[in-house]
C-alpha cells in the first residue's frame, strides 16, 4: 500500500466517495421510479374514457404498471360480488393458466377492505403446480366515491412489488383515480342508459313528435313525423304549418309568441291532424324550442261523419216514414176519386184537364214520397246488381223541382251502362250530395246562364258519371281540402261540411273514386265518380 491509499484509507475519503456515489445512484433511481409514476399516472387518465368498460380499464391499467412493477394480476370486486368470485379480472383465469386463480385474494380481505375503508398489503404462502409453500403478495386499496366504498382494486404476484412508502402512496393514488373513473363510467352508463331508453320511447311513438327551436328549424323527429309530413331536420317547418293551419290560428307561431300551449287542426296531402305544440324554457323563460305532438285523426273523423250520418239517416227514415204515413191515405183518396171522375165525364168535358192534373200532381207526390223514403233507408243495405243511370233517375226525381225553381237547367247525357255491384240508395245519395253543391255555387251567378250537365260513359273496366257545372270556382288552396270530414267554406245554416266526405265515403265502399277538376276556358269543374263493372268486381 503506497502513501496515498494510506492517507485515503485514514481519512475515509474513499469511503465517502462510495456513500456519495450510492445515494446519488439511489435519489437518481427513486426520481425516475417517480417519473415513472407519474407518467403512468398521466398516461392512464389520458387513456381512460368515459365509455370505457371495466375490463378494457383492467387491461390498461395492468399493461402500464407492468412497465415498473412485477403485477401478475388485477381485479376489481363489486359490493354486490363480497360472496362470489371478483367481478373484473385481467389476465382473466383460464384453463391453460391454472395457477392464476390463485393468485386472488381470500374474500375475507374483500370484507375487511369493504368494512374498513382502508388499504391492506397481504403475503400468504401458496401451491403452484408441484412448487409449494410460495410467496403471494396481494395489494388491496377501497375504490370510493363520496366517502363510501363502491368497489375494492387488487393487484397481487408472485413477487414482492411494494418495497416502500412511496410505492403505497402511489399504489393508492392510483386507486383514487380508478375510482373517479370507475363512478363517471357508471355515471356515463346510466346517462346512455336513459338516453337510449328516452330515444327508443321517442322512436316508438306511433304519433309525430319534433323537436323545433326557436328559429322555427327541425331539430329531432321521430320515424313517425317524417313518414306523414316528410320534413328534413334543419328545415324551417314555420311556412307548413302556417299553410296547414289554413285559415285558422297557427299553432306554432302562436306558442312562441305567447309561450302558452296551443292546438289546433291541420290539413296536409288530404289527411287531418290534432296539432299541438308545448314550449321549452330557458332558465331565463325565454323559449328555447317547441315540442310539436300531431295525431292523424282521417279515420276517426271519418268514423265520426258515418256515425252522424246514420243518426241522420235514422231520424230521417223516422220522419219519412211518418209523413209517408200520413200522406199516402189522402193521396190514395185524391188519386183515386180523380180517376173516378175521369171515367164518369164525357171525353169532351171541359173539367178533364183539370182533374188530369189533380192525378198527374197526386202521383207525383206518391213518386217523391217512395224515393224519399229509398234515400232514407239504412246504409247496410245489401249490394245488388244495378245499374248506375237508375241512381241518376232517383236523385233527379228528388232534387230537380228545386232546379227548376232557382232557374238552373240540368241536362242528361246518359249512355248504356253494364251492370254494377252497388247500393242504388247510396249512389243516388253521392249524386244528390254533387247536385246540392252545384247548386249553390251556382246560386249567387246572376249574370250567366247557370247550367249542371250529368253525363255517364262506360270504359273498359268501369263506369264514370261526370258532373259539371259552371258556378263559382273553388279556391285552389282549399280545392285538396273539400273532401275532408266537417271541411266547408258555408255558413253553420247552410252546411255541414259532411255532404262531400260521405259521398267519398260511400264511393270508396263501392270500390271507387270520386275527384274533382277545374277548367279554365271555358270555366267549369268536373265531380268525376268512377265504379268498377260487377265482372270485374267477381
Amino acid at each position: 500500500m503506497d502513501k496515498q491509499e494510506m492517507i485515503d484509507l485514514l481519512t475515509g475519503v474513499q469511503s465517502s466517495k462510495k456513500n456519495y456515489y450510492t445515494e446519488l445512484k439511489n435519489t437518481v433511481a427513486q426520481l425516475t421510479k417517480k417519473n415513472k409514476q407519474l407518467e403512468l399516472i398521466n398516461e392512464l387518465m389520458q387513456g381512460f374514457s368515459i365509455n370505457f368498460s371495466v375490463e378494457q380499464m383492467l387491461q390498461q391499467t395492468f399493461r402500464s404498471l407492468q412497465k415498473i412493477y412485477p403485477i401478475e394480476q388485477v381485479g376489481i370486486v363489486l359490493e354486490q360480488n363480497l360472496q362470489m368470485a371478483p367481478a373484473y379480472v385481467f389476465p382473466a383465469p383460464t384453463v391453460s393458466l391454472v395457477d392464476l386463480p390463485i393468485l386472488i385474494p381470500e374474500y375475507a380481505l374483500f370484507e375487511k377492505v369493504f368494512a374498513t375503508g382502508e388499504e391492506t398489503l397481504h403475503s400468504s404462502e401458496r401451491s403452484f403446480g408441484d412448487q409449494e409453500d410460495l410467496p403471494v403478495v396481494a395489494y388491496l386499496t377501497p375504490l370510493k366515491s363520496s366517502g363510501t366504498t363502491i368497489a375494492v382494486l387488487y393487484l397481487s404476484s408472485r413477487s414482492v412489488f411494494c418495497q416502500s412508502e412511496e410505492d403505497l402512496d402511489f399504489f393508492n393514488q392510483l386507486a383514487s383515480q380508478i375510482a373517479v373513473c370507475l363512478e363517471n363510467a357508471r355515471l356515463y352508463s346510466e346517462v346512455l342508459a336513459r338516453k337510449q331508453q328516452w330515444e327508443e320511447t321517442f322512436r316508438a311513438v306511433s304519433d309525430g313528435v319534433l323537436i323545433i327551436g326557436a328559429d322555427g328549424t327541425v331539430q329531432l323527429q321521430n320515424k313517425a313525423a317524417f313518414a306523414e309530413w316528410q320534413l328534413q331536420v334543419g328545415e324551417d317547418i314555420r311556412t307548413f304549418i302556417n299553410t296547414a293551419a289554413r285559415s285558422g290560428d297557427d299553432p306554432l307561431a302562436k306558442t312562441m309568441e305567447t309561450g302558452i300551449p296551443q292546438s289546433a287542426e291541420l290539413h296536409f296531402n288530404r289527411q287531418l291532424y290534432d296539432c299541438s305544440c308545448y314550449p321549452l324554457f330557458e332558465e331565463n323563460r325565454s323559449i328555447k324550442a317547441v315540442v310539436v305532438y300531431s295525431k292523424n285523426v282521417t279515420v276517426k273523423r271519418e268514423m265520426e261523419v258515418q256515425l252522424i250520418h246514420s243518426n241522420q239517416l235514422v231520424a230521417i227514415g223516422e220522419m219519412a216514414a211518418g209523413v209517408a204515413h200520413e200522406l199516402n191515405n189522402p193521396l190514395t183518396a185524391i188519386i183515386g176519386n180523380s180517376q173516378l171522375l175521369l171515367r164518369m165525364v164525357d171525353a169532351d168535358d171541359e173539367r178533364i184537364p183539370l182533374l188530369e192534373d189533380i192525378d198527374s200532381c197526386g202521383k207525383r207526390c206518391r213518386t217523391t214520397i217512395r224515393s224519399l223514403l229509398a234515400f232514407s233507408r239504412q246504409e247496410n243495405s245489401p249490394f245488388t246488381i244495378c245499374c248506375l243511370n237508375d241512381a241518376v233517375s232517383q236523385a233527379l226525381a228528388l232534387t230537380k223541382r228545386q232546379f227548376e225553381n232557382q232557374r238552373i237547367t240540368i241536362q242528361t247525357e246518359l249512355s248504356s251502362l253494364s251492370p254494377i255491384l252497388g247500393n242504388v240508395q247510396q249512389l243516388s245519395q253521392i249524386l244528390v250530395n254533387l247536385l246540392i253543391n252545384a247548386k249553390d255555387a251556382l246560386v249567387g251567378c246572376e249574370e250567366i246562364d247557370r247550367n249542371i250537365t250529368i253525363q255517364t260513359q262506360e270504359t273498359q273496366e268501369s263506369v264514370e258519371l261526370m258532373l259539371t257545372d259552371n258556378g263559382a270556382m273553388i279556391a285552389p288552396h282549399i280545392i285538396d281540402d273539400i273532401f275532408h270530414p266537417f271541411f266547408t267554406t258555408k255558413d253553420s245554416e247552410s252546411g255541414t261540411g259532411l255532404g262531400l266526405s260521405v259521398s267519398l265515403g260511400l264511393a270508396q265502399a263501392h270500390g271507387g273514386t270520386l275527384s274533382v277538376k277545374q277548367y279554365d276556358d271555358p270555366a267549369r269543374k268536373v265531380f268525376h265518380l268512377t265504379l268498377p263493372i260487377h265482372c270485374e268486381r267477381q
